[in-house]
């Protein structure tokens, strides 16, 4: 196995495959998502933003993974920072080219969409999913790092 996909390709995918499957467990079997209503919106309007908190809950575990796996190859800062973030950058992609080219391509999206439900939208599936990752790969890196650097088995 190479070192690109020791030490970014399989912590990256293993990271994207459990917040994945953790996400879908939980749509199906887990509790009940926090649903932002629409202000002055009626009950049957569409919610503005759908967070799952237990996901969010859980998935500093699953960063705190990905970091380990990365440091543990001996990838450096940049690597384990990417296999941590790796689950988010679909949403990205999604935020940044697929709903602008439905808003223009498709008839069935909502063409109402206002500024601030786009950013509470991007908060919940970009922003916030970020930060527990991040909130968990990072202590593991800057430990993993000093301890693996303090035994001589990863390089700097």
């Amino acid at each position: 196995m190479t070192k690109r996909v020791a030490q970014f390709w399989l912590p990256a995918f293993v990271t994207l495959l459990l917040s994945m499957v953790l996400l879908a467990v939980i749509e199906i079997f887990g509790p009940n998502p926090w649903v932002t209503p629409m202000p002055g919106g009626r009950l049957r309007m569409a919610p503005v933003a759908v967070v799952y908190v237990s996901w969010l809950a859980l998935l500093p575990f699953i960063g705190a993974l990905g970091a380990y796996l990365s440091t543990r190859a001996g990838g450096g800062p940049r690597a384990v920072f990417s296999s941590i973030a790796f689950p988010v950058f679909p949403y990205v992609a999604f935020w940044v080219i697929g709903l602008p080219l439905a808003l223009i391509l498709d008839d069935h999206v909502a063409h109402n969409i206002t500024i601030p439900a786009f950013f509470v939208g991007l908060s919940a599936w970009v922003i916030f999913p970020a930060m527990a990752l991040l909130a968990g790969g990072w202590p593991v890196q800057h430990f993993a790092s000093r301890h693996l650097n303090a035994r001589g088995i990863a390089g700097s």
